[in-house]
């Protein structure tokens, strides 16, 4: 990532910090999926973008510690009044493309729309270094669509949409500023296409379950070999 993106991004999520409540959207609906993934008896989990560590608090739960990370100094901020009764969340502000990874440190490492800001070619193989033997990798991301096949999802997902905005939004009064923040935003953030998808994490993790989501989501779940071939 080139220092000016990086920037922005870091702008534009201490700006979406502060609009930050506890609105349903298209990533906490795919939170209980992600736990479901998480093993048993899981000591340490690292949560790369952890934003307002909404994901971070439930991660908190399912082991001894958590290490959160976020470029946003205001979103880590945020994170940390959410979190003061927990006592095993580490919130790190840092530039995860920068960031130093342990080798066979965490038994979970999960991202929730933080990795197409990255170059996963980049990222994956730290990673995989970073899990512990047995680790689990857990990610959700955006997906671009392509083609008659993936539009018809939408047939599905924007009246569903519409209907969770309605119902669990309800007591929510819709906020311009956070809108337009948003919208500025998505206007550099760029997503790869399933078959791009597949073809990068397949490449590099061979094993790894990749499946499409409903609300342009993808989700890869891969586990660590207990033991190289």
């Amino acid at each position: 990532m080139n220092e000016n993106l990086t920037q922005k991004i870091k702008h534009d999520f201490d700006l979406l910090a502060s609009y930050d409540g506890d609105e349903w959207d298209h990533n906490n609906y795919y939170h209980q999926f992600l736990l479901e993934q998480i093993p048993n008896h899981s000591q340490t989990i690292l949560d790369i973008g952890c934003g307002t560590g909404k994901f971070s608090l439930l991660l908190a739960n399912y082991t001894d510690q958590v290490i959160a990370i976020d470029l946003s100094p205001n979103s880590i901020q945020i994170a940390k009044h959410r979190s003061r009764q927990f006592n095993n969340i580490d919130y790190q502000v840092a530039d995860i493309s920068q960031w130093r990874f342990p080798v066979e440190r965490f038994d979970v490492i999960t991202s929730i729309a933080t990795v197409h800001h990255l170059s996963l070619e980049k990222l994956l193989p730290q990673l995989q270094a970073a899990l512990k033997p047995g680790g689990v990798l857990i990610i959700l991301d955006l997906l671009k669509y392509q083609g008659i096949k993936d539009s018809l999802s939408d047939c599905i997902a924007v009246p569903l949409n519409w209907w969770f905005l309605k119902t669990k939004n309800r007591h929510i009064k819709p906020n311009p500023e956070a809108a337009e923040a948003m919208r500025q935003h998505l206007l550099t953030d760029e997503y790869l296409t399933l078959s791009q998808v597949k073809e990068i994490y397949l490449s590099l993790l061979t094993t790894a379950k990749v499946r499409k989501h409903l609300f342009w989501r993808y989700s890869v779940v891969w586990h660590k070999p207990t033991t190289q071939n």
